[in-house]
């Protein structure tokens, strides 16, 4: 799970449900973070058995809680999978860029 960054006192909270300085609840963060990485891992298994259309349903929901790399790397094998070259290169490309 990556750190929560506190919204009041901006401090980075690798476990909770509150914040390590301020105390602040951030339990619906923490909350929120796992949903993204169940709905990741799902998207995953559906890519695995070759189920593009449900796994970019998933995808895209992950990316409303919060985009990141991950996504984007999804992205790009659904890509693949699809046969769309172009698309998976440029995934890639912006999953390697955001990264860093």
């Amino acid at each position: 799970m990556p750190t929560i960054t506190c919204p009041c006192c901006r401090a980075a909270n690798g476990a909770g449900p509150n914040c390590r300085r301020c105390s602040t609840d951030l339990s619906l963060m923490f909350k929120l973070e796992d949903d993204r990485e169940s709905l990741l891992a799902t998207a995953g298994r559906h890519l695995a058995d070759g189920r593009v259309a449900e796994a970019l349903s998933l995808i895209a929901h992950a990316e409303t809680l919060r985009p990141g790399p991950d996504v984007l790397q999804l992205r790009a094998v659904a890509s693949l999978l699809n046969r769309d070259f172009t698309s998976a290169l440029n995934f890639h490309h912006a999953a390697t860029s955001t990264a860093k």
